[in-house]
């Protein structure tokens, strides 16, 4: 399972948010938006940070996300890797504090090129 994270123009009815949005290596000729997609076995990270997609960020304009992602990224950074890396690991291998704020900083920099679109969780 993992998370359907969209970032998109509030003009875009749902329906066709997945037909207009880009996607990893994937380019959209009209894009007004972006899909984002990470596993849910980083959900404790994202909750204690207060990152969750569903919970902390669906719902946000992209501007208010990024201030979110930006708060959550200094805390992150406050803890040693090592230490979030054994608290948060899952012992499955499916996603990784690394990955996870790696993905953290893509959607920061998304929504701080787009601060009126909106996010919207969907999965």
């Amino acid at each position: 399972m993992s998370y359907d994270l969209f970032i998109v123009d509030k003009d875009v009815p749902e329906p066709e948010w997945f037909d207009v949005c880009e996607r990893d290596g994937e380019h959209v000729r009209t894009a007004h938006g972006h899909y984002f997609n990470y596993t849910y076995n980083l959900s404790a990270f994202f909750t204690d940070y207060k990152v969750h997609p569903k919970h902390d960020l669906d719902g946000l304009t992209a501007g208010e996300a990024a201030a979110r992602i930006d708060k959550a990224l200094k805390d992150i950074y406050l803890e040693p890797l090592y230490v979030l890396r054994g608290k948060y690991n899952p012992p499955n291998y499916w996603g990784s504090v690394d990955s996870a704020i790696a993905w953290l900083k893509l959607i920061y920099d998304y929504c701080r090129e787009h601060p009126d679109y909106i996010v919207r969780e969907r999965s």
